[in-house]
């Protein structure tokens, strides 16, 4: 495969892990108990939960909320190739819906997915040194 065909293939993943992560619940604390309504916290944003997966969501199968992709990793292969896959979710915040800053502590309604895809054939400049892409999503709770 050319380089060109290997980044169409690590675009592909990191948007099939947004799009998924997109499907679920804004937050675990918004996770239908039953039903198909979804719970509201009494307070927003303070009554959301801490970031990254719950007890049980071990694998992607199981994640059932947009932030419990925070801290997961995996290597897909695709036509015999390995694909480095990492993803981190944090509270942002923003003024203007251009420019979004990291919360250090906190909650908010927004969250923002990053995910980082790499492989041993993409390289830094032609040194040996991974090329690594990065893709980042912004999560609002108010729109889905």
């Amino acid at each position: 495969m050319v380089e060109g065909q290997l980044e169409e293939q690590v675009t592909a993943l990191a948007q099939d892990i947004i799009e998924e992560a997109r499907a679920l619940e804004y937050d675990a604390n918004t996770v239908p108990a039953s039903g198909n309504d979804s719970e509201v916290p009494v307070v927003i944003p303070d009554g959301f939960s801490t970031l990254g997966s719950g007890s049980g969501e071990n694998s992607r199968s199981g994640f059932n909320d947009f932030d419990d992709f925070d801290g997961w990793s995996d290597t897909i292969t695709v036509n015999g190739i390995d694909y480095l896959v990492s993803c981190e979710v944090v509270y942002v915040e923003t003024t203007d819906y251009q420019t979004y800053t990291t919360l250090s502590s906190g909650k908010s309604t927004l969250k923002k997915l990053t995910v980082s895809v790499s492989n041993d054939f993409l390289k830094l400049n032609e040194s040996e040194e991974k090329k690594v892409y990065s893709f980042s999503f912004i999560r609002s709770y108010y729109a889905d």
